[in-house]
């Protein structure tokens, strides 16, 4: 069962890399993303970012929420995580909640912040990590 709004799984979603759609570069979205292509790049201030079975991310996600079905080679910070049995996630993962069906794979350090932790913004981690490429 779902953790995350009902309303965003019906698929009112605001942008779609379609199946046959390959993306370069930054997304900044204010709603949310379902990648069904390839995305090589960075998803910043996103709502919801849903990542399916035939969906590929090479970069990192800061958003309110995501699901991830496909493949993700990237950083994660988001509030509710959900990785579902088909999904492929090699990176850093930071959240409040997080479900894993049994079956995903993920090759991860995973931080659980609790509500007693200062929560650095995405998009704070996303420039530290920048930082640290230099």
């Amino acid at each position: 069962m779902s953790f995350l709004d009902k309303e965003e799984k019906a698929g009112e979603y605001t942008s779609v890399i379609s199946e046959q759609c390959q993306f370069h570069g930054t997304l900044d979205l204010q709603g949310s993303i379902r990648i069904d292509g390839t995305l090589e790049g960075n998803i910043d201030n996103a709502k919801l970012v849903t990542i399916s079975k035939t969906g590929i991310m090479k970069g990192d996600i800061a958003a309110k929420g995501a699901v991830i079905i496909g493949k993700i080679e990237g950083d994660i910070c988001v509030e509710e995580l959900e990785i579902l049995a088909d999904a492929n996630i090699k990176g850093n993962i930071r959240t409040k909640t997080i479900l894993i069906e049994k079956g995903a794979k993920v090759n991860a350090t995973v931080t659980v912040v609790t509500g007693e932790e200062e929560e650095p913004e995405g998009e704070d981690i996303l420039e530290a990590k920048t930082e640290k490429q230099k």
